[in-house]
């Protein structure tokens, strides 16, 4: 058995994709209102179909729609949710470190995206990172370094050269 919560306002919104996950999937989904929990069982299926069901109402939690989320059926894509604490001492330290990563105007963020064709949120105290899991990987680790102060131009670099590396692998 698994648990996982989602804020209020994502409840509606994962009543209908725990719909879906029972029928795809074949696992039962129990949700908890009042509690704002998630319990999935895998019933017939194994647990590792019931952890995909988890990584969806994870990306429910933070901000991704329905679409996205389910892309994490299937084993070709990831979620990665980086914690800010983990980076930040204060609401300051946070604030300017998702600056960072978001960059003047978006810049950094669309750049990321572009090169990696993940889908990337931004949040509070965290930002995700939803894509291709190779690919999401790439962008995990861009984002990474920025938390960890390296320049821009170094991080635009590696994101240059891995795809470089992806494409001459693709060919």
């Amino acid at each position: 058995m698994f648990y996982v919560s989602v804020p209020d306002d994502k409840l509606e919104l994962a009543k209908r994709v725990a719909e879906v996950l029972e029928k795809r999937l074949g696992i039962k989904v129990v949700i908890d209102e009042a509690n704002k929990a998630i319990r999935i069982m895998p019933g017939e299926a194994d647990s590792y179909i019931a952890f995909k069901a988890v990584n969806v109402f994870k990306a429910i939690a933070v901000g991704y729609s329905e679409h996205d989320a389910l892309k994490l059926i299937s084993d070709d894509y990831a979620l990665h949710v980086i914690e800010l604490k983990d980076y930040a001492k204060s609401p300051e330290d946070a604030k300017r470190l998702k600056g960072r990563v978001i960059g003047e105007k978006g810049k950094t963020k669309r750049i990321i995206q572009e090169y990696t064709g993940v889908n990337v949120l931004v949040g509070d105290w965290y930002i995700a990172v939803l894509g291709r899991a190779d690919q999401a990987d790439i962008a995990k680790n861009a984002v990474e370094m920025l938390l960890e102060g390296k320049e821009h131009k170094t991080v635009y670099n590696y994101l240059n050269k891995a795809e470089l590396n992806y494409k001459s692998r693709s060919w």
